[in-house]
């Protein structure tokens, strides 16, 4: 009996260490199956709205072969595409190249979105009907313009070899010149006075001194007046803002005030609250700000001042910047706010620029053509890769086509309208500008 129980007990034994064995077996290989198995790859479904399809953007890989042609595009498309699983869908595929090659359409129809559609013939004249003021005729009067200089120390540093008060005082001297015969100009300088030390600060901050009075420009005066001072101090720029408002009081015209600086307030003043005085008071005046190699602090406390005064900041860092900066935008500003719109409200002028902007119009509308088309090849070279590698059935590859020529033609129809729906808005200011001459017009001619 002890003999059975023993042999009994060693079999059960050994019966429970096979199934113990067999179960840590499958629970081994089911850890090793997982393992193995791979992970899902989630695409994103491509978008069917076109507005979608813009917004979307460029593809992961669009930049890299956008570029590029014959067999150093089909080798980057083959390392780009060698992982696509066979037997895609159509779908799927479709969802794959547009996610990594579409192109990017957004430049051309923002570029498209923001056409300027204005006619400076009559940007004046209307102007001058909003500044009319309880039904008071305002007085059409000359272009006042304010220079503002820095002249605190900071302005002695030098860049791309030239310092920058000397670079400073050659742009200004030819933007004066350049202004219209009958605009009077004016050059007030600031920070000259003392030094940059602790111990002359009050008398650097209280140095702003206009050194050409407002008048008519004099070539030889005007060079006289820059000969006559140097960077030396602080920056006192809210006190400058301040007394160029009562340069101004009780001129005649359209006042603009043009600042060069190289560094933010070192007074204590608030050239922010300065500027929103000025530009809010009966002088009504534009305050516009170059910033001369300035710092990113600068930069945004200039802006600042800037946008206060309702006028607009640029930042420079070279002599060369600063010169197409002045020569440019502050030399088109002055033409267009010196445009006399009694003389300039012609209608064939009119006629004249609008067909000059519907042509031009065209030019934005053909580059948005252009990329769509570009990016429809690629999309079609990418597809006849997968073909060569018999990633999808031959009839997944006629539905793929398919899709791919849909995504063409919605966006090719999508930007026809945002042309279509410009160009009327195009059409509409053109009529609405000839209408304005003509009562214009017969306003002069009732008069």
């Amino acid at each position: 009996m002890n003999k059975s129980s023993n042999l009994f007990a060693v079999i059960f034994i050994v019966l429970l260490l096979l199934l113990t064995a067999c179960s840590t077996e499958k629970t081994a290989s089911n850890t090793d199956e997982k393992k193995k198995e791979p992970k899902k790859e989630t695409v994103e479904k491509a978008p069917t709205d076109p507005e979608e399809m813009v917004k979307q953007g460029a593809g992961k890989y669009n930049e890299k072969v956008k570029d590029l042609e014959g067999d150093a595009l089909d080798q980057e498309i083959n390392k780009i595409t060698k992982n696509y699983p066979k037997g895609m869908k159509a779908e799927e595929a479709y969802n794959r190249i547009v996610a990594e090659f579409a192109a990017n359409h957004q430049p051309g129809f923002q570029e498209l979105e923001d056409f300027d559609i204005t006619f400076e013939e009559v940007e004046a004249y209307e102007k001058y009907q909003e500044e009319s003021e309880d039904g008071e005729e305002k007085k059409e009067g000359p272009l006042n313009v304010a220079i503002l200089l820095d002249a605190s120390g900071s302005m002695a540093g030098k860049v791309t070899g030239t310092d920058k008060m000397t670079a400073a005082k050659e742009a200004l001297k030819k933007f004066a010149g350049g202004l219209p015969d009958d605009a009077n100009v004016m050059l007030r300088v600031y920070g000259h006075k003392g030094s940059n030390d602790d111990k002359d600060k009050k008398v650097s901050c209280e140095s702003t001194e206009v050194m050409y009075p407002l008048g008519a420009y004099n070539e030889g005066t005007f060079q006289q007046s820059l000969s006559k001072f140097k960077p030396t101090g602080w920056t006192p720029l809210a006190a400058s803002i301040e007394a160029a408002e009562k340069d101004l009081q009780g001129k005649e015209g359209n006042n603009v005030i043009y600042i060069v600086s190289d560094g933010i307030e070192t007074c204590d003043g608030n050239p922010v609250e300065a500027a929103k005085k000025l530009h809010e008071s009966n002088i009504k005046a534009e305050v516009n700000i170059i910033g001369f190699d300035v710092d990113n602090e600068g930069q945004q406390q200039l802006k600042a001042v800037a946008e206060a005064g309702g006028g607009e900041f640029q930042s420079v860092s070279s002599q060369k910047e600063l010169f197409d900066e002045v020569d440019s935008n502050w030399s088109k500003a002055m033409h267009d706010a010196s445009i006399n719109w009694s003389s300039s409200m012609d209608s064939s002028s009119v006629n004249w620029s609008s067909s000059g902007k519907g042509h031009s119009m065209g030019k934005v509308y053909s580059k948005i053509l252009d990329s769509i088309s570009d990016e429809f090849e690629l999309l079609r070279t990418v597809k006849r890769a997968l073909y060569d590698k018999e990633k999808m059935s031959d009839g997944e590859f006629e539905k793929l086509d398919k899709l791919l020529l849909e995504r063409y033609t919605t966006l090719r129809e999508y930007s026809s309208q945002k042309h279509e729906a410009r160009q009327e808005e195009l059409n509409q200011e053109t009529d609405r500008v000839l209408k304005l001459i003509d009562e214009y017009a017969e306003d002069a001619r009732v008069e």
